[in-house]
């Protein structure tokens, strides 16, 4: 029910802090605080997306489907919101030190 919310959203996330690191690569300055913050909203909403998931699956006791869904759940978010995380605050690094290296 809500598989397809979460996957465009993680994928969204993704593909946003691409785009800002191929900005940060090319040189171009402008707009990256929005590319970030862009991703890592649409990280965030994906994860909120998972749990409501988890939720739905609880409030109608399917338990079977809980015990399923939730361990791969955890490490595929785990994963998903490191790897989010350090690819965002890589594009943040490349950004600021290209901004320093343009205001000297």
């Amino acid at each position: 029910m809500w598989v397809p919310c979460w996957m465009l959203l993680g994928f969204a996330a993704f593909a946003l802090v691409t785009a800002n690191l191929l900005r940060a690569a090319l040189g171009k300055r402008r707009g990256w605080q929005l590319l970030l913050f862009a991703s890592l909203t649409c990280g965030a909403l994906a994860l909120l997306c998972a749990l409501l998931e988890v939720d739905a699956y609880v409030r109608e006791w399917l338990s079977s489907s809980l015990l399923d869904v939730v361990p791969a759940l955890v490490k595929l978010s785990v994963w998903a919101a490191c790897l989010g995380l350090v690819l965002n605050l890589l594009a943040l690094y490349l950004h600021l030190r290209s901004e320093t290296r343009g205001n000297q």
